[in-house]
């Protein structure tokens, strides 16, 4: 080999070396990060439970009060939460937001539940799956429901 082509021989191989060393770290970064951390950065967020009721295909109730609401960004879209409202509008808000509900009885201590399953259409900015639960605060005297939902597209 002439020894004008040594030189640029050697430089390419160092080049790719380095390169090498750069994906290396790089991808043990990544690993090391995926598995010390249980979601991605900026996945999850405090949501606005008017759209997280929307995203279930609901309209958050009138007179709601103490709502918290969480938005999960990774892999697809979900949202969880709670607020309260009053007893005695909770059956006609059930009904009303959810007739295409399934009928799967109710978990626990809850007093009232929905499980909804959605056809997954690419198009639809909604959740495919949603699950309501309501437990009745104060027993039978009592006029608050404190309720809990679940929705995702995943």
């Amino acid at each position: 080999m002439p020894r004008g082509m040594r030189w640029p021989l050697w430089g390419m191989w160092w080049m790719c070396l380095l390169f090498l060393v750069w994906a290396g770290w790089w991808f043990a970064q990544t690993m090391l990060y995926a598995a010390s951390s249980e979601d991605p950065p900026d996945t999850v967020h405090k949501a606005d439970c008017a759209d997280a009721m929307d995203f279930s295909g609901a309209a958050l109730p009138e007179d709601t009060r103490d709502a918290h609401c969480t938005s999960y960004t990774w892999g697809g879209q979900a949202y969880d939460g709670s607020f309260r409202m009053p007893r005695a509008a909770v059956r006609g808000w059930l009904t009303e937001s959810f007739p295409d509900s399934t009928g799967i009885p109710c978990d626990g201590d809850d007093d009232e539940c929905v499980h909804v399953l959605r056809d997954p259409h690419p198009h639809l900015a909604r959740a495919y799956g949603v699950t309501v639960s309501v437990y009745y605060e104060g027993g039978s005297a009592g006029d608050t429901a404190l309720v809990t939902f679940d929705a995702s597209s995943y």
